[in-house]
């Protein structure tokens, strides 16, 4: 049996059934066009034809988990029902939901003082760090998880769009906290003073900011991306009851924080029960090595992307694991294909979907795959849509753009808010390519934008491109992606004219400072004269590629 109820599930169910009642009946389809922006036909209101059905079956997410509330209190049942059970494991230590609610509780405490405001979390691996983010929303604040190394620009650039009011470490203080404390004035809580105290449970709205992921920005500047304690409540809680985070499982933490998944892997495991294992900063990226302590852990849950898969599976996966969730990027048939034959008992699920709405659509993979891996249906809450250039419904097999329509899109962008983007009654068009599989599966057919993914991490071109722009002696440049045959994108090439002797090695550096940890490998290509341009006066990135 593939699913298991998680411990508050009685709570979790109404909210998407009603959703799906929107969409459902004589009306179904006049609400979903105009979540598109389109005129609702004459005639419209009339039974849904054969074909109406097929493309309106795509749309929804079954029965499940669902919730209007947040993580906190789901928390909190698991340590009242299973309190001597383990939360986390880290370095060869266990650390009960007992022990592990006891100290976010001390934290909460001190940091009740800022119920309603940012609070920034950069404290290493361990029970200590993942206790801290429970809690930062235990007392009300909006969460800001930053990577213990973090000493980028990047960050600096987050520290000022956000200005969080407390910034928490777990130690002494270095360049980076100095930088946050004499240009930002903000309160700096270090872990070694908190003493030990009980903090109320405090209570949140449900539609407002429970933390902030910071995406790139086709402006060159990154966008703060708001969401909701009931999104992050409702997701976590259908991804740890569907995929069985609970008693017994063991979640290897692997995503990197400054990604909003690596939160989802944390309360997907905390609101289920499971034994949460945070990945040593020293071998996340290492394939032989993690595979090692994959083992070791006796880890049974691994989430990553599609490129660090294959490196993993040629180092030779445990057989401990038992599901594999794979994200961020298009998942190679070749790849489905070999992960079932070394693995061929674990679940693996393919999920999509953009930060703005934590995820969309999901699909487990059951046998071989053929050619392209679809990204399957609606994850419970959402409703998805593929939709030609004039906001109507595409027919099966023909590519559209993929809009997403739920009560958990962000309510908006830090400072910005809502984009061309959003559309009215909770619609996102994600800017992907998407179509509707005659089997009633979505398949991603790309980007129609310059916003590419580059190890599972999402990057606007045009970010880059500002950037690289900044240096002293580039006088203008362009930066494409480089593809694999499986469609993956493997590095970024900048096409740079300088204005005096090219500077490649300063110009990398440069790029690190800016990006921090987070960047994607990158060559130059020095170019004389001008970029090339279309009769527009666009760049010309075709001839640049080719």
């Amino acid at each position: 049996m593939r699913h298991t109820t998680s411990v508050t599930d009685e709570v979790r169910y109404g909210f998407r059934r009603r959703a799906r009642e929107d969409f459902s009946g004589a009306g179904g389809r006049q609400r979903l066009l105009a979540c598109a922006g389109s005129p609702v036909p004459e005639g419209s209101r009339q039974p849904a034809s054969a074909g109406e059905e097929t493309h309106r079956s795509s749309a929804y997410g079954d029965d499940g988990p669902v919730t209007n509330d947040s993580v906190v209190p789901y928390v909190r049942d698991v340590v009242r029902r299973w309190p001597g059970h383990d939360a986390v494991s880290w370095a060869g230590t266990t650390v009960s939901y007992g022990e592990l609610h006891a100290l976010a509780s001390a934290i909460a405490a001190v940091l009740l003082e800022f119920h309603g405001e940012a609070v920034a979390v950069r404290v290493p691996s361990g029970h200590r760090q993942i206790a801290t983010l429970l809690g930062v929303l235990a007392a009300g604040a909006q969460l800001l998880w930053l990577g213990a190394h973090e000493t980028g620009e990047r960050g600096r650039v987050v520290l000022r769009d956000l200005r969080p009011a407390c910034l928490v470490l777990d130690g002494a203080e270095d360049e980076f906290a100095e930088f946050y404390r004499a240009e930002l004035s903000g309160k700096i809580l270090d872990l070694g003073t908190v003493v030990p105290t009980a903090a109320p449970l405090v209570p949140v709205e449900p539609g407002g900011p429970a933390y902030f992921a910071y995406t790139s920005g086709s402006t060159g500047t990154p966008k703060g991306v708001a969401q909701t304690h009931a999104a992050l409540a409702q997701f976590t809680s259908w991804l740890g009851g569907t995929f069985e985070m609970g008693p017994g499982a063991r979640v290897a933490q692997w995503v990197a924080p400054e990604h909003d998944p690596a939160l989802c892997e944390v309360f997907a495991t905390l609101v289920s029960g499971g034994t949460l294992c945070p990945v040593p900063e020293r071998i996340r990226a290492n394939p032989d090595k993690l595979v090692g302590w994959l083992a070791e852990e006796r880890i049974t849950h691994l989430q990553t992307i599609p490129s660090f898969m294959r490196e993993l599976l040629r180092a030779g996966l445990p057989s401990t694991l038992r599901c594999l969730l794979l994200m961020g990027e298009a998942l190679p048939a070749e790849l489905v294909n070999g992960l079932r034959s070394a693995l061929p008992a674990a679940r693996l699920v393919n999920l999509y979907g953009p930060t703005e709405v934590i995820a969309a659509t999901w699909h487990e993979i059951a046998g071989e795959v053929q050619d392209t891996t679809p990204i399957g249906v609606p994850i419970p809450g959402r409703a998805v849509l593929v939709l030609d250039d004039q906001d109507q419904p595409c027919p099966v097999g023909v590519t559209g753009n993929l809009v997403v329509r739920s009560p958990y899109v962000t309510p908006g962008y830090f400072g910005v808010g809502r984009t061309d983007a959003f559309r009215p009654d909770g619609c996102y068009r994600t800017g992907d390519l998407a179509c509707l599989r005659p089997d009633g599966l979505l398949e991603f057919r790309g980007r129609r934008d310059f916003q590419v993914k580059v190890a599972g991490v999402r990057l606007e071109l045009g970010e880059v491109e500002a950037a690289l722009a900044g240096h002293e002696s580039v006088r203008e440049c362009a930066v494409v992606p480089t593809v694999d045959a499986d469609g993956l994108t493997t590095h970024l090439v900048a096409y740079v004219v300088p204005h005096k002797e090219p500077e490649v090695r300063a110009w990398r550096s440069y790029l690190r400072a800016r990006f921090g940890r987070s960047m994607s490998p990158i060559r130059v290509k020095v170019l004389s004269g001008r970029l090339p341009r279309t009769v527009a006066g666009k760049v010309d990135r075709r001839r640049l590629a080719g």
